[in-house]
């Protein structure tokens, strides 16, 4: 299971989202086994890894970059969800 707008936003930056927002089914993406390490823990976590380099907490980063971001992701990689993903 995936989370479109991951869990560590609520840390990172606080206020932007709620912990009933991320685990709700519309922020959950499901993720087979079989792809799970290359889609999951490979591709999304850089894509992730560079949204917050060039969008570091107190540079005015919103809640629409995030939602943004994160539809960018389902467009790239959907096809691979279960179900599949397609916005």
């Amino acid at each position: 299971m995936h989370h479109a707008i991951e869990q560590r936003v609520l840390k990172r930056y606080p206020g932007l989202f709620t912990e009933a927002e991320l685990h709700s089914l519309g922020n959950l993406r499901g993720i087979h086994n079989d792809v799970n390490s290359d889609v999951h823990l490979s591709k999304i976590r850089m894509m992730w890894n560079r949204f917050y380099a060039e969008h570091p907490a107190g540079s005015g980063v919103t809640r629409q970059d995030f939602l943004d971001y994160a539809r960018h992701i389902d467009q790239q990689l959907g096809g691979s969800f279960t179900p599949p993903v397609v916005p």
